[in-house]
This record gives C-alpha cells, structure tokens and sequence, in this order.
C-alpha cells in the first residue's frame, strides 16, 4: 500500500514538474498523466472495490495480486516512460495496469482505508470530475468491506456513507441495510469492543447516522424504529462521542414523528435523566413525546388500579444512596443480545403487528396513560422530604428533577407540570442550606436554575389562578412580617454569597451564566419579595463586572413590574436612570428597550382601562430553555397599542396578564412624565450609533403612551426631536427613524404636537406636521440626508389614509423630485412612488384615481402648476409612476385643471399662460381647448364659491370666442345638464350633500338664462330620459357602492323636477328603483327613493298608480316570504310603501287591488292584506281562474311569476273544486278553463333570459301539471293572431308601437331592453314623420310638437296610455349604432341553437337583405328583437315577405336553404335523432309552414 501510495505521490510530482516545461510534448505528458488520474476515478475504482470485497470475504495471508488501474493505463500506452519507472513486480504481464499484494489483513486494510480516503476525498473535493462514480452496485459494494475491516475501514467507511448522503442523493444508499448495521454493532457490549469504539469511531458512526436517517423516507424510520429503539439507551448511556447521542436523539424524535406509540418505548428516556451526567437533548426527546400524547392524556390524574413497567420494576434499578455512582462507560440496563437476523425479524413482527389497530395493542391513550403513571411515580420520590427515606441521592434527584420540569414544560397548564414545578420549589431552602454550609455545589446548579426560572415564568399560566400553587407558603416557607417568603429570601442571600469574596467553588458553571439565571428567578417572584430585596439584588448586578449580568439585571425591570404590578413603576424608572448614569457603552441598549417596556406597563396599568388593555407576556412552547430576558420580552411581550401581533394559541402560552393583578398605578402621571425625561436624556447623551437607534426603535412605545398634560409640557422637545431625528448626521439614526415616524399619525399624538400653537405656522394639524418633513428637504444639502427622507416619506405615505391631507402631501414630496439633479434621488423617488402605489391602491394607482375625484383632481392641480417651472416632473411622473405619455397624462389632466385655471384667472397671472401650454402639449389652439372643456367648466363654476365666478367665466369665453351668455349655455347646454347632475361625489359627504341640494336652484339659474322662465319640469321635460340614461350608465351600474347610493338621490332630485311628467317617465324610474332594492347594499336608500317616488306620483297622477302597483307587489313579495323564517331590517320601510300604495288608495284603486294576492301573513302587513282582502270579496273559483288568466298575461314578467305562484297555491288548495270544473260541461267554465291552458302553454314558451322568465316557464309547467289532462273535444284552441299580407308601412309601424313595443318598454325589467324598445319607438315616429322641432307656444303637450300630416294621423290613433309611454321618445335622443351586419353564408339553424337565438339571427340575417321603404322599420327594431320575443316573432313573417317578394336570388335561396336546414332537422328528430333545441324542430316546422303559405299567397297576388 505504501508502494501504491508513493507512485500516486510520483505521478502528482511529474505532472506538477511537467507544468513548467514548454513545448506540446509536456503539455500533452501533462494532459494525460491527468486524464489518469480522472479516468482511474471513473473506470477503476468499482473493480478494485468489487475485487477487495472478494479479498476481504475470502482473505489468506498469502496468494492474492489485484491488477487495478487497467483503464487509465491503456490510454497511455504511447508514454512507456511512465511504465519503466514502476518495480517490475509492479507491473502484470498480461496487460496495462498496476498490480498489488493484498495478501493478509496487514495489507488489505490498509489498501481499502486508503482507497476509501480516495473516494472520499474525490466526492468532497472534486464531484465535478466523478461524475458517474457513485453508483447503487459501487456503493453496495463499498459499504460490504465494512463487515470484514477494523475501526479504521469503518470510521472511512461511515463517512464515505455520509458524503454520498450529502453530497449526491440518499436513494442509491442501501438505507436501511445501513441503519441495521448501526444498531448491531450499538448492539453489542461495549467492553468487547472497547478498542474500537473510541470518541472518533463514535463521532463517525453518529454523523453517519445522521444524515442518513434525517433524510431517508417515512417507510425507512417505520422499517428501522424498533432496531434504534432497542439500542437507544445502551448507546446514549456509553457513547463518549456527543455526535453519536444527538444522532441517536435526533433519528427517536423522528421515529416519535412517523411511528404510532406503541413503538416509542418512553420508559427507557426516564432512565437515562438518572445517569451522572445525562444527554441535554434528552429533554427534548421527552418534550416531543409529551406534546405528542397531548395536555389530555397527560393530565389525566394517576391515581389508578394500573400500573406501569417503570413503577413495576424500574425503581429498584436506580442508583441507591452511598453506592457507587455508574459511570458512564459502564452499563446500567441489562440489555440480552440479538443477533442481526433477530433483530430483522423482531422490527418485521413489530412492523406487523402495529398495522393490526385495536386488537393486540393499546390505543394511544394507554400508552399515554403509563407514560403518566411512570412519570407520577418517579416525581413523588424527588422530593427533598424522601431522599432520607427513599435510595436516591440528592444531587441526582435533583437532577433528574431539573430534567423532567424543562421537558414538561411544553404543557404547563397539565397536574404533571404543576407536580414538577412544586417540588423544584420545594428543593429551594436545600439548595441554599448546602450553598452557605459547603461553598460549593455537588451538583449541576446551572440545570436547576434554569428549570426554577422555568417554573417561575410559567407560574400564573394554571388556569384560574394567579399562584402556580395553592400550598406554595408549605412548599417554600410562610411569610414573615413584610410578607417576605423565606425561601425566596434565601435565594437573594445565596445571590449576595455569590458576589462575595470570601465564596469559593470548585464548579466552573458560578460564572456570570449562573447569576443572570438567578437575577431571572428572582425578578419573577413577584409580591412575595419586598421592595428593599428587590433593589438590593438590581444593586448587585449594577456593579457587576459582566456586562451580561447588567444587561439581564436592565431588562429584569419590567419583568418584575410584569409579575409584581404597577407599585414597583416608580421604583424602577429610578432604577433605570440609576443604569443610564454609570454610562456603560454596554448596556444602552437595554435600557432603551428597558424604557419602552416600562412606558407601556405604566400606560396600561390604569384600572379604569377596558378588558383586554393591559400588557401580556407570551412564551413560545418550543422556545428552549434557558432564554436571555431580553428575547424573552422581544418575542412574547404583547401591548395592545404598540404590539400588533397574532397570537398562535396552539404555539404561544400566555404567562402573565397585568389586568390580573388588579392594582391602581397611583404614579402614572409622574411616571409618564419620567419616561419621556429619560428618554430625551438618553436620546440625547453623547453615546454611539446604536444606543440612539434603541432610543429611536422604543419611541413609539415612550410617545403612544403619555398623557394629554405630559405632551404639552413636552410638545417643544417632540418638535425639535423629529427635526434632530430626520436630519442627523448618522444614516442608520435616519433609517432606524423611517421605520417608526408613522408613530406621529396618531390622532391623539397630532392633535396636541400639532395643533395650531406656538411654533406652528398655521393649518390643520396634518399640514403643520408635513411641515416638519417639507422643512427637512428644504434643509438638506446632502443627497443622503435626501434618500432617507424620501424613505420616511414613504413610511409616511403608506401609513395614512388615502383621502387626508397627510397622505396627499407625502404624494406630493415624492413627485417634487422626480426631476432632483442627482439620478439616484430620481431613481429613488420613482422606486418609492411605484412601491407606495402598489400598497395603497388596490388594482393600480389609475383604479384608486378613477374612484377617489378629489384626490385626482388635487393631483393634477398639482401637476399644472409645475408644468411651467418644472416639466420634467409631469414627464417622469407619466412614464415611470402611470406608464403613459406625457400628452396622454396631460389629456387627463385637461377637463381637472381648465374649469379650475379658468375661474381664478383673474387673480392668477399663470393662468392663462398655463392653458396655452396645455393646448401646445396637446397640439391645438386655446379656444379649441377650452369650447371643449365648456360643460365642466361652467358647472364648475356655477357651484364653486355659490357661483361669484360665472361673469367672469362669460367674460373670458366672450373674449376669447365672441359669443354671449345665451349662446354659451345653450352650447353646452345637455352635456352641461349631465355635469350638474352626474357629479361624482367627494369623500366628504357633507360637500356632496351641500352640492345635491343645490342642484334645482343651478338649473334654475340656467333656465332663466335660456328662458327667462324657472319652471324647472317645462325647461327639462326633453331631457328627463337622457339624464336617467346618464345616472344609469355613469352611476347606478359602476361598482362603487357609494357611487350607487350617491345616484339614487340624484333620481330622487329628478323625481323632484318633473312635476307633471312624472307619470310619463314612471317606468324607466321604476325599472332603476326596482334594481336598486334587488342590491343588499342599496336596498335601504332604494326604498327610500321608491317610497318618496310613490308619494310625488300619488299627488300629480293618482290614477297612474295602478300601473305601478302590480309592479311593486310582485317585487316585494319574495323578500316577504323571507321574513317568515328570518325578519328583515328592511320589513317596516317595505311596510310603509305598501300601506302608500293600498291601503291609501283604497277607494281610487279598488278595483286593481282586487287582482292583488294576499300578502303573507305577516303582523306589520295586517292592515295590507285587510285592504286587499276587502277589495277581493267574495270570489268564486270561476273570479279566481279569470283573474288568474289576466294576471298571466300582464306586461310585467314579474307580475306573471307572481300570478303563476298564487295559481300554484290555488290548485293545492282546491284540487277537487278545479277538477269537478274541467270534468263539467257547463260552456262558461270551459271557456275559462281553455283561456286558462293558452295562458299557461304562453307560459311554458317564455323565452326571457332572466331567472325569474325560466322560473315561470318551470311554475306555468307544474299549473298545467296540477289541471290533468283536459277532455280535447272541450278545450278551445285559440288561434294565432295571422299578420296581413297587405299592410302599408303606417300600419305596421303603429302595430308595432302599439301592441309590442309599447308593452316592451313598460315591462321591460333592465334599462337594456327598455333603451333598446325606446330607440325602436324614437326611429319609427321619425320614419313615421311624428317627430319635429316642438312648439315653443304649446310646449306642455308632446303631442304637440309640429308634425307632419302622415304623423298627426299615427299620433292619433294611438289611445292615451299608450301615448303616455311613447311620448318622451318624441323628443329623446337614442342613437342607432351604425352596425353593418354582414349576411351569414349558409343556413344559421343548427340543432344545438335555442329557439331563441335562432330567430334573432335569421332576422339579422334578413335584415341585412331587406329593401324599399320596410329597411328602416326592420332596422330600427334590431335591437329589440334580440330581448322581445313577441316582437321578433310579428316581425318575421314580414322580413321573410320582403325578402321573397323584393329581395335578390341569393336572398330568397337563402331562405329556401332556411327552411330545409329546419326542415332535416325535423325528420332527423321524427326518426329518433336527438335535437337540443329548446323549443323543438316541430314548433320551427309549424311556424315555417305557416310563413310559406302566406309567402307564397304573397307571389300569387304579385
């Protein structure tokens, strides 16, 4: 081996000296001497370890040469040189290669450690250059030689496992071959292998173990857990190597995670706390053990019939008082061999048996419950009243006390715990008794002290009680006379013997770990100290060399306020400033943090606070103990108004309340006062960097907690500290400073540092504190000051609420230096601006403005003013900020900023000069620019400061364009009407209230402009429809809620100026009121509006109610059948328009509330259904089924569905009375019953979209249903209504208006399909010759207006009512949108298509192909069609007559084709095909038949 080593040492030496010769020969000795080197890796080294596994199984002390190196060697058969230089014996005789004596274990060992060395060192070092070395057969075949090496081949071998385990990938690892073998050899007796398992061997072993049983799957740590749990003790309890024990910890707490408990053995973890010096990770091997089994089951009391195997047989094991102790090399459990094999089958049998639930093996409970029973009966023999008594010696009852108590605490609110924690307590007076008479301790103080703090942090966490125990004065004493418990006493003297000089230790452990552990205990005795120990103990570690100590005595301050209360506030804010005058660089940290947690217990501690104000202390259940105070009080310390945390009940345990203790704090005045002296004192102190960013991080916690009185003495002090903090010199103070500035938002803290007082220039409170910042980057000459500045800005910006003015000026900064000199101030500004923007607004910064006017608007002010000074700013804000143009962000800025710089150009010399620019960035000329913008602008200024600016507004547009007032208004004058009443409402809702209210009066005013006439109906009755059109679209249907609210009080306002044409406009107000009570969050002011709509309709048209009434029944019905199971808020204003409706035209209506349906029975809707009870009378089932049959047919869908509902509820109530009806032959019944039938077969064939039309059709079917079948032979079908072959274009137009679109448009349920049937109506009166300029003479009447003598005559033969509902189409302004329908080539039917859509296609299809004086009539109705089926369907059968009689070839084939598509379609479905039409191939072959007959009529005639 020795020989194979010096050659490789050889090889390294020519190729490092070839390195400096020149030439291409050395360069190409070199390249192959190292391609040997890396091909032997990747080609030979599976042989030779494939080869040594042979050796070592059949190994001789003689007779064995491996030939290796075979590969590498044959590439460099053209260099002999490297051959000549090996011993002959060296070199084989058959071949290239190098062959070595492996004979005897002298020799192969050595080989195969090195060799192992090799691989290892490759997989470290050089993975790049072994690609393809480590494979599944390489690594079985090097983990095989450890079976038969010494420890050396097993240390390299254990590692090799572990490189390859993290290195490359687990899976080629034989895991659980590995693991087995690990545990045998843990298996065996350790004085057998005394020579081989040293600290090193172990340490190998363990981190082998390690990483592969960290990282192997679940099924592996199942498979392996019952081998690890076997050997578990024997290897924790003899291993000297750390490594091996966290490995052995670590691969349990795994097995605990994957493995039901059956096999988690916890016993033997009891065992293992007695050795002399146990494993510290033990602990958390029984920490996760407990919170596995849950508080339940360990909380369970042990007093039982059961036992356990550790109170059966374990008890007598333990170390026994004046023996012996067992030293760690030694065994304590008595463990009987296993072979491998064994083993194998013992975890196969566990693994079996485990999977059988509930029949062989104890539920989780049990094993919970002797896990309890072991830990009960081991606690009640450590206490120190039976260590005499019982065997066990103190310093080891301690001990395994101490253990136990830092495992349990993951549940301290469990009877195990409280247990534990009451004998660590009662050990006290023991401990400081052997402390004073010794000088020493025998045992591990540190791990006794740390449970004692355990216990005391956790000690007011028992539910319902603020003492851990109620015997605690038994346990450690009774009080003395200043109600001082002795035993805590002790602990303060044995805290004073340890800073004496004259105590002496032989344990390292009395160090400064010790007394920052003690000073922990003592801060949280709490009340059973007096205050003189307290400060006696605070005095020692003040003077305390270790800054450690003084650091943990600062942040025990207010702990001991935490568990003592609010007397002890004063005392340690002395104590504090005690601290802050020793001056240690040290210890400035904690004292502002000390400071902060004292400020917010002063602050809560008032007993006039509400619940849930006071401070808390949490505690993580997997935080490991022990933990410095001040990461104690940083991770659990809770204030409601600082700490704006989640708290994980299920993670985080509550350990002190302050609201329990229930004291007064009589100081917090004073104590506030002190806390902001302190501050500015140690703020202010001529200490480093990091002492002024604490003071810094703990100033909201100093300035959320003062007094009203305490700010204004110290108002001056705040003021100058914002100047000093965002102006220092030191740029972490700065960036510590942006984190907490948002702390000066406050109401409270604004109100008093920034009211209008001393120091203040004037404004609100918001202004004068962004003054401080505005006056900051006045002041900073340094772009670094600027950086931060912009950051806190930033903070600022993000923390304020979008519509203040804090908000809007930190916007504003930022923007002010987008166009800074420096480019990292640009780039920073823009950054910032873009971060803000993505925060604040939800779906952009373009959404948020869209929304918020008001801010938009000042944004854009703001933009316009430095257009002039400072363009770049507008630029850079539109590229980087929006991601637009800069004329884009302009001519959004245009209908902001003209109305506003036109009305202060009298007093504002930029004005003008600033409109020119806006009109050269937009490429046009100022009057252009502004005639466009002359709506807004005149509504701006007819209600910015009650309209003082409006002659000058005239004037300016006079001068600039020559025209006058007249013509001004009169230009702009619709567009102008949509900006008063479409405004977009402020956030201030008293502003938008003020600015509702003063609508009427501003339209008035324009109306005596125009006029010289106010009668505000007459000047708007033209405009009535286009404004609710407006409201509509702009308002009603956007998706801001208050956008929504804001335009029903503007219909409301409309409703105000009609006046007599109310009743006209009844229906498109009631279908906008209707949606708005259909909307939960506008129901409240829909019914407002609605109730207050009825109340204006009553008094200028009483009789137009009844159209009205069916209407608002049928909507309100089903939120009535609600309240019977769950009552509305909503009921008693449902109520009141119900009674306005009925009960109080009772007499003037009587006859249409007679066809209402009782209302349900409701108490408040009494007097309603009273009404309507009395106006039905006594009605027959004949009076029944006739009005049902009116009812079905009404206008209204939703009356219809109503009708079909209250007919329902008739055929279940008189099921025999309806079919003693049908089955009679009385001519009268049958009648009703067969106009009945017609009725319902209508409504079956509903072809509405809505959800109310296919509830109908599914009522209207269950009708028909409930009727049975009906004798034929009585039934009257009654025909179709036939159109006329001959029918002249008036006709046709006045059938249409009068019989379809004027039904359309009152029934019609969303402003769609009413525009869309009002558009139809306003083409046709045009075609008709109905509309014209109407007479100024006679402007009451729309009838008349100056029409032709072709439309008076329509006009005329239209009835009242109807002429009521088209009137305002005389004079609306609809436009038909310019669609060119292209003609579709082919037959649209297709067997899929709803009958519906079919028909609307064809008709576009032949509308597009019609011609003559009947294009415009068909035109006009081709939005309707699409909603109103009844209109399509009269309209078809003359599209099909235009089309064959008038139209082209193609035309008419194409109908021809039509016709037949439907036609197939139909046989298709006789023979058996399926068509999902809705309506049926045989409905679509009937109405075809019958538009062919006529059609061909038609041809005849011609």
């Amino acid at each position: 081996m020795s020989n194979f080593s010096s050659h490789i040492k050889e090889l390294r030496e020519l190729i490092a000296g070839s390195s400096s010769a020149a030439g291409p020969a050395s360069a190409h000795f070199e390249a192959k001497l190292r391609e040997v080197m890396q091909r032997g890796l990747k080609l030979n080294f599976l042989s030779i370890v494939t080869d040594l596994e042979y050796v070592a199984s059949n190994n001789t002390e003689s007779g064995y040469l491996v030939k290796c190196l075979c590969g590498s060697f044959s590439d460099i058969l053209d260099s002999p040189a490297i051959f000549s230089e090996l011993p002959d014996r060296f070199q084989p005789k058959n071949g290239p290669g190098v062959l070595v004596d492996l004979s005897g274990d002298m020799r192969w060992c050595p080989f195969a450690t090195s060799l192992m060395r090799l691989i290892n060192k490759c997989l470290t070092d050089g993975t790049l250059h072994v690609e393809g070395l480590v494979t599944m057969p390489f690594v079985s075949a090097a983990w095989s030689i450890l079976c038969y090496g010494d420890e050396s081949l097993h240390k390299v071998c254990f590692d090799f496992v572990r490189i390859v385990a993290t290195v490359t990938t687990v899976e080629i690892l034989p895991m659980e071959t590995i693991i087995r073998s690990i545990t045998w050899i843990l298996s065996q007796d350790i004085n057998e292998l005394s020579n081989v398992r040293d600290a090193d061997y172990d340490f190998s072993m363990g981190a082998c173990l390690h990483a592969l049983h960290s990282s192997c799957p679940g099924y592996i740590v199942e498979s392996t857990a019952a081998d690890i749990v076997n050997v578990f003790a024997r290897a924790v309890q003899t291993s000297r190597s750390s490594e091996l024990q966290a490995a052995m910890c670590n691969a349990y707490k795994r097995i605990v995670e994957f493995c039901p408990p059956q096999v988690w053995n916890p016993e033997i973890l009891l065992k293992l706390l007695y050795l002399p010096k146990p494993y510290s990770k033990l602990t958390e091997c029984i920490w996760l053990v407990v919170d596995k089994f849950g508080q339940s089951s360990i909380s369970v009391d042990d007093r039982g019939g059961r036992g356990s195997f550790q109170e059966k047989s374990e008890i007598s094991d333990l170390p026994k008082a004046g023996q012996k102790r067992i030293a760690q090399n030694q065994e304590n459990i008595c463990y009987k061999r296993r072979k491998v094999s064994e083993s194998q089958s013992s975890a196969d049998s566990s693994m079996t048996k485990l999977s059988s639930a509930g029949i062989r093996h104890k539920l989780a409970k049990d094993y919970a419950y002797d896990l309890q029973l072991s830990l009960s009966s081991c606690i009640k023999f450590l206490s120190p009243d039976n260590h005499n008594a019982y065997p066990l010696e103190p310093e080891i009852a301690i001990q395994v006390l101490s253990l136990l108590c830092l495992s349990l605490c993951v549940n301290p609110k469990t009877s195990l715990f409280i247990r534990i924690s009451k004998q660590v307590l009662s050990w006290i007076p023991w401990i400081c008794k052997q402390a004073t008479e010794k000088c020493l301790f025998s045992f591990d103080v540190l791990l006794y002290f740390e449970a004692l703090q355990t216990v005391m942090l956790l000690r007011s966490s028992h539910p319902g009680d603020t003492k851990l125990f109620e015997d605690e004065a038994r346990l450690i004493g009774d009080s003395g006379e200043d109600n001082d418990y002795p035993a805590y006493v002790e602990i303060v003297n044995l805290l004073k013997l340890m800073w004496s000089d004259g105590h002496a230790s032989t344990q390292a452990c009395l160090d400064w770990k010790l007394k920052c552990l003690m000073v922990q205990v003592i801060a949280k005795i709490g009340d059973k100290l007096n205050t003189e120990c307290y400060l006696e103990v605070l005095e020692l570690a003040t003077h305390s060399e270790s800054a450690e100590v003084q650091n943990e005595a600062l942040m025990s301050l207010p702990i001991i306020v935490l568990y003592t209360g609010p007397r002890m506030l004063g005392v340690m804010f002395k104590k504090l400033e005690l601290f802050g005058d020793l001056g240690s660089y040290q210890v400035w940290k904690c004292i502002a943090f000390s400071l902060g947690f004292l400020s917010c217990l002063n602050g809560t501690t008032n007993v006039t606070d509400k619940a849930g104000s006071s401070c808390k202390l949490f505690v993580d259940k997997k935080l490991k103990q022990p933990v410095s105070t001040l990461d104690l009080l940083l991770k659990g310390f809770c204030c409601p108004q600082c700490d704006i945390k989640t708290v994980n009940t299920k993670e985080q345990i509550s350990v002190v309340d302050m609201a329990v203790l229930q004291a007064e704090n009589v100081g917090l005045k004073n104590n506030i006062l002190k806390a902001h002296i302190l501050f500015f004192k140690f703020l202010y102190a001529q200490t480093s960097k990091e002492c002024i960013i604490s003071m810094v991080e703990v100033l909201p916690r100093v300035l959320r907690h003062s007094s009203r009185e305490v700010l204004l003495e110290m108002k001056i002090k705040w003021v100058k500290c914002i100047d000093f903090l965002l102006l220092n010199g030191m740029k972490d103070v700065r960036d510590a400073f942006s984190l907490v500035v948002c702390c000066f938002l406050e109401n409270r803290v604004m109100d008093i540092l920034f009211s209008d007082e001393v120091g203040m220039k004037g404004g609100t409170k918001e202004v004068n504190f962004m003054d401080k910042i505005k006056h900051a980057f006045a002041q900073a000459g340094d772009s670094h000051v600027l950086l931060t500045l912009l950051e806190s800005t930033a903070t600022v910006m993000q923390a304020s609420d979008t519509q203040g003015e804090v908000f809007f000026c930190s916007f504003v900064l930022l923007i002010a230096q987008l166009d800074n000199p420096n480019p990292i101030v640009r780039k920073t500004a823009s950054r910032l601006l873009r971060r803000c923007c993505t925060y604040c607004f939800k779906g952009g910064i373009e959404l948020f403005l869209s929304k918020n006017f008001r801010v938009r608007d000042n944004l854009y002010d703001y933009l316009s003013s430095r257009l002039l000074s400072h363009p770049a700013v507008i630029s850079e804000f539109a590229k980087a900020v929006l991601g637009i143009t800069t004329e884009e962000l302009i001519r959004r800025m245009v209908p902001s900023v003209i109305p506003k710089l036109i009305v202060s150009h009298p007093k504002n010399d930029q004005a003008v000069i600033t409109l020119h620019e806006l009109a050269n960035h937009l490429n046009t000329e100022l009057v252009p620019l502004i005639v466009n913008s002359l709506p807004k602008v005149l509504s701006f200024a007819l209600f910015y400061e009650d309209g003082q600016h409006l002659p000058s507004v005239l004037q300016f547009y006079h001068t600039e364009t020559g025209t006058d007032s007249k013509e001004i208004f009169a230009a702009a004058l619709p567009t102008l009407l949509d900006e008063i009443i479409c405004f977009p409402g402020e956030s201030d809702h008293t502003e938008t209230d003020r600015r509702t209210t003063k609508i009427s009066p501003t339209i008035q005013n324009i109306a005596r402009i125009l006029t010289g006439n106010d009668a505000l109906p007459e000047f708007l009755k033209n405009d009535f429809v286009r404004l609710l059109n407006s409201i509509d679209k702009k308002m009603l249907h956007s998706d801001d809620t208050k956008l929504q609210k804001q335009a029903l009080q503007r219909i409301r306002k409309l409703v105000e100026m009609m006046g007599p044409y109310l009743s006209t406009h009844a229906p498109k107000i009631m279908v906008l009121l209707i949606f708005a009570t259909d909307k939960e969050a506008l129901q409240m002011d829909g019914l407002d509006v609605l109730h207050f709509f009825i109340k204006q309709l009553a008094e200028v048209s009483p009789t137009s109610i009844k159209y009205v009434m069916s209407q608002v029944v049928a909507a309100f019905i089903p939120s009535l059948e609600r309240c019977k199971e769950r009552a509305s808020v909503h009921l008693s204003k449902t109520v009141e328009i119900l009674e306005e409706l009925i009960v109080k035209n009772n007499k003037l209506l009587k006859q249409h509330i007679r066809e209402l349906p009782l209302l349900p029975s409701l108490p408040s809707l009494s007097e309603v259904n009273k009404v309507i009870h009395e106006a039905r009378g006594s009605m027959t089932l004949q009076d029944h089924l006739k009005d049902a049959v009116d009812g079905l047919n009404h206008e209204s869908l939703n009356v219809r569905y109503m009708v079909a509902c209250e007919l329902s509820k008739l055929f279940k109530a008189k099921r025999e009375d309806i079919t003693a009806l049908i089955i009679g032959e009385d001519i009268s019944d049958l009648d009703v019953i067969s106009a009945l039938i017609t009725a319902l077969l209508k409504g079956c064939a509903e072809e509405s979209r809505t959800i109310v039309g296919q509830r109908l059709k599914l009522v209207c079917a269950d009708c028909l249903g409930a009727l049975g079948a009906v004798d034929p032979a009585k039934f009257k079908v009654i025909s179709c209504e036939r159109f006329k072959i001959e029918c002249s274009d008036d006709d046709l137009i006045f059938e249409l208006i009068h019989k379809h679109l004027a039904r359309a448009f009152r029934a019609a349920a969303d402003t769609t399909v009413q525009d869309s049937a009002a558009l139809a109506i306003q083409e046709l009166l045009k075609l008709a010759g109905c509309q014209s300029l109407p007479n100024e003479d006679n402007g009451k009447d729309s009838s008349s207006c100056e029409m032709s003598k072709r439309g008076q005559k329509l006009w005329g033969r239209f009835s009242s009512y109807v002429k009521e509902i088209i009137a305002p189409c005389l004079t609306s302004r609809f436009h038909l949108p310019n669609v060119s329908d292209a003609a579709l080539l082919g037959p649209i039917y297709r067997p899929t298509m709803s009958f519906r859509r079919w028909i609307y296609y064809w008709i576009r299809k032949l509308t597009s192909h019609a011609t003559g004086s009947r294009y415009g009539i068909f035109s006009a109705c081709r939005g309707i069609v699409r909603h109103d089926m009844p209109t399509a369907l009269y309209l078809l059968p003359y599209l099909v007559l235009n089309a064959v009689c008038y139209g082209t070839p193609e035309a008419r084939q194409s109908i021809t084709d039509e016709i037949l598509s439907v036609l197939n379609a139909a046989a298709s479905e006789s023979s058996g095909a399926i068509v999902h039409g809705i309506t049926g191939g045989l409905m679509r072959t009937s109405l075809l038949h019958y538009y062919l007959r006529h059609c061909k009529m038609k041809t005849m005639l011609l």
